[in-house]
C-alpha cells in the first residue's frame, strides 16, 4: 500500500529547494574559509622551513637531537600542508543538489527493513545484515532524498572499517539513528558521540522488537506491540540513553527521538498482509517517523545543508588546533622536566667535583704523612746505599700508593657512571614524547643518554692507570743513596767529625726524600684532577649537561613552533565560527545580532561559547533559539582586559578557580596552569577546550 497521512509533497519540494540554495551558500562560505586556511599554511610553513634551515646550519652539539627535531618540524609542515587539499576533497564529496541522510546503528536494528520500507522492497535484505562486507554501502533514493545505509556499526571488526562508515556520515546533512528497545550499549553511545562530533543533527528511532508470523493471529500481534510500546518503558530506555550523553559532557535530551516498529510498516506493505495493512500501518506508528523527519527538513533542512559545508571545515580545524595546542603543552612539561633534571645534574655535579677535589686531597694527604714518618728511619738505614732507590720503591709499593690513586680514580668513574645512567634512566622513563599525525617521530631519548655514548669506561681506566703509573718509573732516589754513599766515605778521610758527618747526611737525605715525596704528591695531585677533570667533568658530566641544554632548546622550540601554528589557525577558526554563527542567526530572524560577539569558540555538535563586549546583553529567545538550530548549547563570556578573568569565566565552576595560574614568557601570557586538569567533570572538559580557544593559552597541570 501507498503510505497516507504524509506531510504535503509541495512542503518538501519547497524546503529541498531552499536545501540547494543555502548548499550553494555553504560551499561558498567553506571555499572562503579553506583559502583563508591556505594562506595561513602556506605562511607557517614557510616559517617551519625557516626554523628548520636554522637548525640544519646552527651549532646544536647533538646531531641526534638536531636530526630528530628536524624530523618532527618538517612532519607538521608536511601534514598541514596537505590539510586544504584533504579538505577541498571532502567539500566536493558533499552533494550540492540531494539533501543526504545516512542510517546508523548496529547490525540488525532494522535499517534494512527501514530501507524496505522507503523503497517498498520486498524484503530481500532483511536479516541479512551480518552477511555484508563492511564496504557494503547501499545508497537510495526516497521523495528525492539520497537516503545511505552502512553495514552495522557493532559488527565492525577493525578501526578501518569503523572510518568507512563516519567517512559516509561526515558527507551526511542529517543522521538517522537506530537502536532498538533492549538496554543501551556502550558501543551505540559512542557511536553517537562520534556522529555529534561531526556537527550533525540526528534523529534517534527507537524500533520495537515484535515479530509476527503467518500462524500468528492478528489479535495476538496486536496486543504484544501495543504492551511493547509501554511509553513509560521506553522513555526508560531514552532517559539511559540521554544519560550516557552526560559521561561525555553532553545534554542528549536535545536529540528528538520517536518509538517505532519497523517490521509492522513493512508488513503494511506485502501482498500477504492486504486485509491487514491499515492496521499494522497504525501499529508500527511510521507516520509520526516520516512527519518527524519531513518536518524537520522543512524546518531547518536548509541550515542543515549550509552547516554541513562549514562543519567539514571547522571539525578538522578544531581536531588539528587541540592537537597542536596538546602537543605544545606536553612538549612545554616535558622541557619543564628536563630544564629539573639538568638542574639536579649541574647541583651533582658541582658536590661531585668538590667532593672529588677533597678526597683527593684526604687520600694524598695521607699518602705524604704517611710516607714522611718513614723518611727518619729510612735516612738512618740507607744513608750510605747506593740501592736507596730500590729501597724506597719497595717501600712505596707496601704503601701501595699506586694502587690506593688507582682506587679513588675508578670510584669517582663509578660514581660518575652511575649518576649519568640514573639520569639516563629517570629520563627514558619520564619524557614521553607524542605520537600523533603531526609529529611522526620523537626525539630519541634512549640513544641521547646511551650508556656507550655517554661513557667509555675502558679508555678513562687505562688513561688514568697509565698517568698515574708513569709517576713511580723513575725518580732522584738512587743518584741520592749514590751521593749519601760516597759522600761518606770520602767524608771519612777528609773530616774529622765522622759523626757529625753522618748526622748532616741523614739529614741532607730526609730533605731530598721530603722533597721527592711533595714532588711526588704534587704530579699525583695535577694527574688526578687531570682525570677528574678531563675525563670524568669535561668528557661526560658537562658534555651531558649540554645535550640535555639542547633538548631543551629543541622541546620549547617545537613547543614554540606548535603554540603559534595553533594560535594561527585559531584566528582563521574564529573568522569561520563568526560567519557560520552570523548565518544562523539570520537564518532565525535575528540578524545584526552578530555586532555584540567579540569572538567565538565552538566544538560542533557539542557547543559554543560567545564573547560578548562588555555591558552587551545577548536576547535570550535568540540564545535558545541557537541552542535549537545548532543542537549545541550556548555559553557565554564577557570580554575582559584581564586574561584570569576571562579564563575563569569560560571554565565556569567546574574547578576552583583561585588554583589557575597563568605562567609568563618573555612578558607574553603563555600557559595556563590548571592543577585539576585530570579530575574534572566531562562538561568542564569541554568548557576548558573553547577557554583555550577564547584565550590561546596552553592549558595544563
Amino acid at each position: 500500500m501507498l503510505l497516507t497521512q504524509q506531510p504535503k509533497e509541495k512542503d518538501l519540494s519547497v524546503a529541498l529547494i531552499e536545501c540547494k540554495a543555502f548548499a550553494k551558500r555553504g560551499h561558498v562560505l567553506a571555499n572562503d574559509a579553506v583559502s583563508l586556511l591556505k594562506r595561513v599554511v602556506r605562511i607557517v610553513s614557510e616559517k617551519l622551513q625557516g626554523e628548520i634551515s636554522n637548525l640544519e646550519i646552527s651549532n646544536f652539539n647533538d646531531n641526534a637531537t638536531t636530526g630528530s627535531l628536524v624530523s618532527q618540524l618538517s612532519s607538521i609542515r608536511s601534514n598541514f600542508e596537505i590539510l586544504p587539499q584533504r579538505l577541498m576533497e571532502d567539500l566536493d564529496a558533499l552533494s550540492k543538489t540531494s539533501f543526504s541522510i545516512t542510517l546508523f546503528g548496529r547490525t540488525m536494528a532494522g535499517k534494512s527493513t527501514l530501507m524496505e520500507i522507503l523503497t517498498h522492497g520486498k524484503g530481500e535484505s532483511i536479516g541479512k545484515g551480518a552477511q555484508r562486507t563492511t564496504r557494503d554501502v547501499r545508497t537510495y533514493t526516497y521523495r528525492d532524498l539520497q537516503i545511505t545505509d552502512v553495514p552495522g556499526i557493532a559488527a565492525f571488526e577493525g578501526e578501518e572499517d569503523e572510518d568507512v562508515a563516519f567517512d559516509v556520515a561526515k558527507k551526511s546533512d542529517l543522521i538517522l539513528f537506530l537502536i532498538t528497545d533492549d538496554a543501551p550499549q556502550a558501543c551505540e553511545a559512542e557511536c553517537l558521540n562520534r556522529i555529534l562530533g561531526l556537527g550533525k543533527p540526528v534523529i534517534c528511532l527507537i524500533n520495537i522488537k515484535a515479530d509476527i508470523i503467518n500462524s500468528t493471529s492478528l489479535k495476538m500481534f496486536r496486543r504484544d506491540v501495543q504492551k511493547k510500546f509501554d511509553y513509560e518503558r521506553l522513555d526508560t530506555i531514552k532517559q539511559q540513553f540521554f544519560d550516557f550523553g552526560t559521561q561525555y559532557g553532553q545534554d542528549w535530551r536535545i536529540i528528538r527521538f520517536a518509538y517505532v516498529h519497523l517490521k509492522s510498516a513493512f508488513l503494511s506493505q506485502q501482498s500477504d498482509f492486504r486485509e491487514s495493512s491499515d492496521e499494522l500501518y497504525g501499529l508500527s506508528r511510521f507516520n509520526y517517523v516520516e512527519n518527524l523527519i519531513v518536518s524537520e527538513i522543512c524546518k531547518n533542512g536548509s541550515f542543515y545543508k549550509l552547516k554541513a559545508f562549514s562543519d567539514i571545515v571547522v571539525v578538522p580545524v578544531v581536531d588539528a588546533l587541540e592537537t597542536l595546542f596538546s602537543q605544545s603543552a606536553q612538549n612545554s612539561e616535558q622541557g619543564s622536566i628536563l630544564v629539573g633534571k639538568r638542574k639536579k645534574l649541574k647541583k651533582w655535579t658541582d658536590d661531585f667535583e668538590s667532593d672529588g677535589k677533597s678526597r683527593i686531597e684526604t687520600l694524598l694527604s695521607s699518602i705524604s704523612s704517611g710516607l714522611k714518618r718513614e723518611i727518619a728511619t729510612f735516612a738512618e738505614d740507607n744513608y750510605d746505599n747506593s740501592n736507596a732507590s730500590d729501597e724506597w720503591n719497595k717501600i712505596l709499593k707496601t704503601r701501595k700508593v699506586e694502587q690506593r690513586a688507582s682506587d679513588l680514580l675508578k670510584q669517582l668513574g663509578k660514581e660518575c657512571e652511575e649518576e649519568l645512567r640514573e639520569v639516563s634512566r629517570e629520563i627514558n622513563s619520564e619524557i614521553e614524547f607524542s605520537h600523533t599525525v603531526f609529529s611522526d617521530s620523537s626525539i630519541n631519548m634512549h640513544m641521547l643518554v646511551d650508556g656507550k655514548r655517554i661513557w667509555n669506561w675502558a679508555t678513562t681506566l687505562v688513561g688514568g692507570g697509565l698517568v698515574i703509573a708513569s709517576l713511580f718509573l723513575s725518580g732522584p732516589i738512587g743518584w741520592i743513596g749514590l751521593g749519601v754513599g760516597l759522600f761518606g766515605w770520602l767524608g771519612s778521610f777528609l773530616f774529622s767529625d765522622r759523626d757529625k758527618k753522618i748526622c748532616d747526611a741523614r739529614q741532607k737525605l730526609e730533605k731530598k726524600l721530603s722533597d721527592h715525596i711533595d714532588k711526588m704528591i704534587d704530579g699525583l695531585r695535577k694527574k688526578m684532577l687531570d682525570v677528574l677533570y678531563n675525563e670524568l667533568l669535561k668528557k661526560h658530566l658537562y658534555p651531558m649537561s649540554r645535550t640535555i641544554d639542547d633538548v631543551v632548546s629543541s622541546i620549547f622550540t617545537l613547543s614554540k613552533t606548535q603554540q603559534e601554528f595553533a594560535v594561527a589557525l585559531n584566528s582563521k577558526l574564529q573568522e569561520i565560527n563568526a560567519a557560520v554563527i552570523k548565518e544562523a542567526l539570520a537564518y532565525l530572524g535575528y540578524a545584526g545580532l552578530e555586532w555584540y560577539i567579540a569572538s567565538i569558540a565552538r566544538i560542533p555538535g557539542y557547543a559554543m561559547m560567545i564573547v560578548l563586549e562588555d555591558g552587551k546583553r545577548f536576547p535570550d529567545n535568540a540564545s535558545k533559539a541557537l541552542f535549537y538550530l545548532l543542537k549545541e548549547k550556548v555559553w557565554f563570556v564577557f570580554k575582559k582586559e584581564n586574561l584570569k578573568s576571562m579564563l575563569s569565566q569560560a571554565i565556569g565552576r567546574g574547578c576552583d578557580r583561585d588554583t589557575i595560574r597563568i605562567q609568563y614568557i618573555d612578558d607574553t601570557p603563555r600557559i595556563a596552569h590548571i592543577p585539576s586538569l585530570d579530575t574534572v567533570d566531562a562538561s568542564t572538559k569541554n568548557r576548558i577546550r573553547m577557554a583555550q580557544q577564547i584565550t590561546e593559552l596552553l592549558i595544563m597541570k
